[in-house]
């Protein structure tokens, strides 16, 4: 069977390999309007892979014991047993009989990914399911109950309150299921099954939304952003010009601040030698404070009209983008960190596919209690700053996963949170975003369609480069720095830190890689460190209470 599995898989493939054909098939996202045995595709997460394997008769030899006569039924993609006419039965020590492997996932929909980003559902819903269905069940016939057990389970949505759409995913031999918080495309058989985790009213296994896979493949970050092709070297620099315009316009002409919004953007972290390399969480100083806590319930969304302005902006220009405001209702009452200590895997808003950007919003955390949960909640996120890994409670351990989420803080003051680098806005910029806050400013107007793809293109492309430090480059920055030491030693002035070098190289490597290069150029390093000296000369510059807020995680 598993030789069959790679032939359909393969046929399948082909067949869908053009996106227009692609596109036909039905999206899951309404298990309750969806026909048993239709086929569909799910852009989801892998929130819970270990559901384990199941074994299933896809091929079954069957006996009339009064006549002795014997046949072969075929079952593949379905959870049903096989339907015997009247006075057969299945000859279970028939060596003709073939058990096929599937490994079983809890998927959701994928946590944060913008509305531009997600898979297009086919103009007519109703006329693809009709010509793709495979079975003749009625789309009512379990969809109440489908719809119902999703809404129950929100324990397994990182964002939790938020709608989703979830199913167990079933991935058949030779394919083994993806690894935790994966984004998968998949193509399969859409059915009612059971949760074996899950419990109904009369203590019989829940009915679930299952689809069986015939064919599923990874999608990156990359494959996130439709649209144009990939810049080419002579195009970067206008889109490089055009994103810092369009960022500048977002934080009221402040360029400074608009350089390192981009530099953080195109940030990506990667394990080498077992060390992250290039994260770069950003800290915007000088946000305008709301006034009062929201009376509405604590959401996943930004409430202030300038910490939303620039929310928005960001969502505009990246696939994946969460929301998460410092509302100490919010941080007191959800799970940042995922846990399974009661032997099934519950969701933390940190559960999320890499590359997706977090905006935090200090700018509406007031005075009161952070209680035990909201510590330990900033705690998990103060370690996913630091070092890019999110803990997985389980019984008697805790496992750091690593991951890649590019954190940006937007604070009144400096946040509470220790972040890689840390910006103060202009005096003009901070002025705007205040008039943005009352209301007095135009609201932020959506990019037109064609721009917005060619910087998301960018972004992308750029971000993925492969980036190489050119050992000539390397020994001059340890030199320079050297020298800087030495002069600073004989001034009397303060030396430059270990920890300050680098982040200047980071800068350093980021804009090289906004404006296309592979390699760091001397140029793009004394660039940074312009830039560098900028920063901090605002920083200096800056004078301003702290807000009040609760205290700091522990590190």
């Amino acid at each position: 069977m598993a030789k069959f599995s790679r032939l359909v898989r393969d046929r399948f493939q082909e067949a869908f390999a053009d996106a227009d054909a692609l596109q036909r098939i039905p999206v899951f996202c309404k298990p309750e309007a969806l026909k048993a045995g239709s086929l569909v595709r799910f852009r989801c997460m892998v929130q819970d892979p270990s559901y384990g394997e199941e074994l299933h008769l896809s091929v079954a030899r069957i006996v009339n014991p009064e006549t002795g006569e014997t046949q072969q039924k075929f079952s593949q993609y379905t959870d049903a047993e096989h339907c015997l006419p009247d006075g057969w039965e299945v000859d279970y020590g028939s060596p003709g009989n073939v058990f096929t492997e599937k490994e079983v996932a809890y998927c959701v929909s994928v946590p944060g990914l913008n509305p531009w980003a997600q898979l297009e559902t086919p103009a007519s819903l109703e006329s693809a399911m009709d010509a793709l269905s495979l079975a003749t069940g009625s789309a009512e016939e379990g969809g109440s109950a489908a719809a119902a057990a999703v809404e129950a389970d929100e324990l397994k949505y990182p964002l939790r309150g938020e709608r989703h759409t979830a199913a167990m995913v079933k991935f058949y031999s030779p394919s083994a299921a993806p690894k935790v918080s994966t984004v998968v495309d998949v193509v399969g058989i859409f059915e009612l099954g059971h949760n074996s985790r899950a419990k109904d009213a009369d203590g019989e296994r829940a009915a679930w939304p299952c689809i069986h896979a015939i064919y599923w493949s990874e999608a990156a970050p990359g494959r996130l952003v439709p649209g144009v092709s990939a810049p080419v070297c002579g195009e970067y620099a206008d889109r490089r010009a055009m994103c810092l315009a369009h960022l500048a316009s977002i934080l009221g002409g402040d360029e400074l601040a608009a350089q390192y919004l981009l530099l953080h953007l195109l940030s990506r972290t990667v394990c080498v030698q077992d060390a992250t390399v290039g994260k770069f969480s950003l800290n915007l100083v000088g946000m305008p404070a709301q006034a009062k806590a929201p009376a509405e319930p604590a959401r996943f969304a930004l409430s202030g009209p300038a910490a939303r302005r620039i929310g928005d902006a960001v969502a505009q220009l990246v696939p994946l983008s969460v929301e998460v405001p410092f509302e100490l209702a919010l941080l007191n009452r959800a799970a940042f960190a995922p846990s399974a200590e009661q032997g099934d895997l519950q969701a933390g808003v940190l559960q999320l596919a890499s590359g997706t950007e977090v905006v935090c919003d200090e700018t509406c955390l007031h005075e009161g209690t952070l209680g035990e949960r909201g510590v330990r909640n900033l705690h998990a996120l103060q370690t996913a700053i630091l070092s890019q890994s999110v803990g997985y409670a389980y019984p008697y351990q805790t496992i750091e996963m690593p991951t890649d989420l590019r954190v940006l803080v937007l604070s009144v003051g400096k946040s509470i949170l220790h972040n890689d680098c840390g910006v103060h806005l202009s005096k003009d910029a901070a002025q705007f975003l205040a008039r943005v806050q009352a209301g007095e400013a135009a609201e932020l107007r959506p990019l037109d369609p064609m721009h917005a793809e060619q910087l998301r293109q960018y972004l992308e492309t750029a971000r993925s480069l492969e980036f190489t430090i050119p050992k000539d480059v390397s020994d001059a920055i340890s030199g320079e720095y050297a020298d800087m030491r030495r002069a600073a030693h004989e001034q009397g002035a303060r030396l430059m830190t270990q920890e300050e070098l680098a982040l200047t190289v980071t800068v350093a490597r980021l804009v090289s890689i906004s404006k296309g290069e592979a390699r760091l150029s001397r140029a793009s390093w004394q660039e940074a460190r312009a830039l560098e000296r900028a920063r901090a000369e605002r920083a200096a510059q800056a004078k301003g209470p702290r807000p009040a807020s609760a205290s700091p995680p522990p590190s």
